[in-house]
């Protein structure tokens, strides 16, 4: 049979699905063309994803990209071998120059401008102010608490005999400092002439017989000072509890400083027995007064730690690193700050140990760089400039080289700085009756004694004088050599919460 596909209304009806599969087939491609066109357009993506004009977002990654952690040091006691500069030469803090007074700042005399009260005493109490107030604070019966005598059990004393017209020469000479220099160099440190100025002229001085510690006042004693009047006088004693000033620098204060603070006071036990420092002038003062002793002049400490016969060290005139505490060490060790009994071969004449290094000692007067000039200086029982702004430290310590450890060596430093290398002892007057509190019935306190008439001195009525007042122990003979062993130690008034070790610091105000 013959088809004829010429003419299509001759076609029969089941053609039509023909046209049908056509179509289907023409309009996939039409569609397929147009995404095509799409995609390259931008209009769609891969993704199925519609994108407005061809913008497309950058995705964002966000990462938590976390700080080195730096864990704070522990304040810990300081103990360094020296800060280099230059070719690792260690450098010498050279005295500063004669300070300008700062009329705030006035030396307590027999009529002193009145000073904040501190509270030190345990019994009544009461405020003064004006001309002629005194500044310390006493107890009711006028002598020291024998509660606080009996926790801080003060240092013994020595008996120091007077120096009557040029007996004692104090100062030195323009050859002793130019020697001090050269040895200094010789042992690596970079010392000037101009460092030992303020020690010049010598000159003769009259002091009245008196006494001095033994020792230097040790962690123990000061920390049982501290939590007695954080106990009666109220928290936080030592921010303003000495003189309306700061008598030490915790730990809190300090990164330096090993005392810790909490409810109490304290220290590691192993460092109980080495000397107090991070204590103020202002600290070491009330101190000495609330136990019934005073600061030393400086013509005192320079007269117990050398004598009269013009000696330059406690020991002699020769430099030996095995009799005391410098940054200049016997066998090439870290200095360190020592037990306040050790270097008993180091002596002053009058058995007085580590007068020389160790801690520098805050003593009673104002600072005046050119004070050897003026006449006063000869007086009898010098007490120092009227005012200044710093105050005087003896001794050199633990940090200085030996230039700084002769007995004639003067230093200076604010009132209320608190270093690491400064510390103090106390002095009284002679006892002039010994058997006076025993006649009165009074008991007999370690460490309690008479004092002097504070006119006498241009102190504030120290705490402990009186009729009353207690004698000193027993003295061991001048030749007697101390022990090293530390005294017993009584229970202290609050738990001990020791500090914790950390990492050492570097301080050095000159080696």
């Amino acid at each position: 049979m013959t088809r004829n596909y010429g003419s299509v209304g001759r076609r029969s009806g089941g053609a039509g699905w023909q046209w049908l599969i056509i179509g289907a087939v023409l309009g996939f491609a039409c569609a397929a063309v147009l995404g095509f066109v799409g995609v390259i357009a931008g209009v769609f993506n891969v993704a199925g994803t519609s994108l407005a004009f061809g913008a497309s977002p950058t995705p964002v990654v966000i990462t938590a990209t976390l700080m080195p952690a730096t864990a704070t040091p522990l304040a810990t006691e300081v103990l360094i071998t020296e800060t280099a500069t230059t070719a690792g030469v260690p450098v010498v803090q050279a005295p500063t120059a004669t300070p300008t007074t700062d009329p705030t700042l006035l030396a307590p005399s027999a009529s002193p401008t009145s000073f904040p009260t501190p509270n030190l005493g345990g019994g009544t109490t009461s405020t003064s102010s004006g001309a002629g107030a005194s500044s310390a604070q006493t107890v009711s019966d006028g002598q020291p608490d024998p509660v606080l005598l009996d926790l801080v059990q003060p240092s013994e004393l020595a008996d120091i005999p007077g120096a009557a017209g040029q007996e004692f020469q104090m100062g030195t000479t323009a050859v002793e400092v130019s020697a001090a220099v050269d040895l200094c160099v010789e042992l690596g440190g970079r010392c000037t002439l101009q460092m030992g100025e303020d020690s010049d002229p010598p000159h003769p001085v009259t002091l009245s017989p008196f006494q001095m510690e033994l020792t230097e006042v040790s962690y123990r004693q000061y920390l049982a000072f501290l939590n007695y009047n954080e106990q009666t006088q109220g928290p936080r004693f030592h921010t303003d509890g000495c003189f309306g000033q700061p008598c030490i620098s915790t730990n809190i204060e300090s990164d330096t400083s090993s005392v810790s603070f909490a409810t109490n006071y304290s220290v590691l036990p192993v460092i109980e027995n080495l000397p107090i420092t991070e204590v103020t002038w202002w600290g070491a003062r009330a101190y000495c007064e609330v136990i019934g002793r005073r600061l030393p002049t400086e013509a005192e400490w320079e007269r117990a730690a050398r004598s009269g016969d013009g000696r330059i060290y406690p020991w002699g005139n020769d430099w030996d690193p095995t009799l005391a505490s410098t940054n200049r060490t016997a066998d090439g060790s870290a200095p360190a700050k020592v037990d306040v009994n050790q270097f008993p071969l180091g002596t002053s004449p009058y058995g007085v140990l580590n007068m020389a290094g160790n801690v520098a000692e805050w003593v009673f007067d104002w600072y005046d760089a050119n004070y050897y000039n003026r006449a006063e200086a000869t007086g009898p029982n010098p007490q120092g400039p009227a005012s200044g702004t710093t105050k005087v430290a003896r001794g050199g310590s633990w940090d200085n080289p030996p230039f700084f450890a002769r007995s004639v060596h003067r230093q200076d430093f604010a009132p209320t700085d608190a270093t690491p290398f400064i510390g103090f002892r106390c002095a009284a007057d002679a006892v002039t009756n010994p058997n006076a509190a025993a006649q009165s019935g009074g008991a007999l306190l370690p460490g309690a004694l008479n004092t002097p008439d504070p006119a006498t001195l241009g102190l504030p009525t120290p705490i402990g004088a009186g009729a009353n007042a207690a004698p000193t122990l027993p003295l061991p003979p001048t030749s007697a050599i101390p022990t090293a062993t530390p005294p017993a130690v009584l229970p202290s008034p609050l738990p001990v919460t020791p500090t914790t070790a950390g990492p050492t610091a570097t301080l050095d105000p000159g080696a």
